[in-house]
């Protein structure tokens, strides 16, 4: 059978009314009424979706046109791109390659592609190209845990994205003062800037051990220079301590309260106030142990400890 001419109904009307040459989303150009050589128009649309259905580009960085492209090759074309086409190319736009030339293609608002030089997806706003977990959203309020959660290296990271309760500092490396009466620090932990929020706590728990004798021995922590936990154990025939305790903001980055500090940390109760506190979590603190001696024969190790650290605005 020879080729025979068939028309779309409406379509004449539809191009020659409403101006309408090409599809409104996706531009490909409409055949026409009594139309020659139509395989040109058809192949046109088909290279057109070649490249933009499954978007998948090369890169969205690449500012420089490239001097020995792929055919089938498609960029996102930057700000400050140049080229022999590019330079006068849309910013953001699509520069697509086929046939030994290259083609811009506007992009629509909601348009997703795939990076493949940083294995990412994008997705076009209208104005850009942004990260598509930044703008997915699961509700009117709820946005998707994007790469600050899945690009952290382990769970203790990803709570401390999530401002969840967590470990900041661990131990169980034996660390040992003698030889001196001074006090020494025994460890160090850093508390970054804003990590307790004005109504967040710090939960320390620290096992010692020392030489049963009634010299006087001192296991202490501190929070930004300020004593929250000094047990001395002047007289005492005390071989071991462990002391748990909680330092926690009162509804200001600059304001703590803590169990007694002189007393055994935990549960109880006791006729004693509080020890307080005004060292300011809004800046980065260290948290430090302390061992010290009364006789310097003698030897206090810090055995273990354990720093959990809970955010609450």
């Amino acid at each position: 059978m020879g080729d025979k001419e068939f028309s779309v109904p409406g379509l004449a009307v539809l191009t020659r009314y409403c101006g309408m040459s090409n599809t409104s989303n996706l531009q490909l150009p409409y055949l026409a009424v009594g139309q020659a050589q139509k395989h040109v128009t058809v192949n046109q649309s088909l290279r057109r979706l070649d490249a933009i259905v499954q978007l998948s580009v090369v890169s969205a960085t690449t500012a420089a046109q490239p001097s020995s492209p792929v055919d089938g090759d498609v960029h996102i074309v930057p700000a400050g791109k140049s080229g022999a086409n590019w330079a006068a190319y849309a910013n953001w736009s699509l520069a697509y390659y086929r046939d030994g030339a290259w083609e811009q293609i506007s992009p629509r608002e909601g348009w997703i592609a795939y990076v493949r030089d940083v294995d990412q997806v994008a997705i076009y706003t209208g104005t850009g190209w942004a990260d598509i977990s930044t703008l997915l959203h699961l509700s009117a309020t709820d946005k998707l845990l994007g790469r600050a959660l899945i690009d952290d290296a382990d769970a203790r990271a990803q709570c401390a994205t999530l401002g969840t309760w967590r470990i900041l500092a661990a131990s169980a490396v034996a660390v040992s003062v003698a030889g001196t009466t001074g006090k020494t620090a025994l460890a160090t932990i850093n508390v970054p800037a804003s990590a307790m929020g004005a109504n967040g706590r710090l939960r320390v728990t620290c096992h010692f051990s020392m030489p049963a004798s009634t010299n006087s021995k001192t296991c202490s922590f501190e929070l930004g220079g300020s004593v929250f936990m000094s047990r001395a154990e002047a007289g005492a025939t005390v071989a071991a301590l462990r002391d748990q305790r909680e330092v926690a903001n009162r509804n200001s980055a600059s304001s703590q309260a803590c169990w007694r500090a002189s007393t055994i940390g935990g549960l109880g109760q006791g006729t004693n106030t509080l020890t307080t506190g005004a060292v300011d979590t809004s800046i980065s603190q260290d948290l430090v142990f302390y061992g010290q001696l009364a006789n310097s024969a003698e030897t206090i190790t810090l055995e273990n400890y354990l720093v959990e650290l809970y955010h609450h605005a």
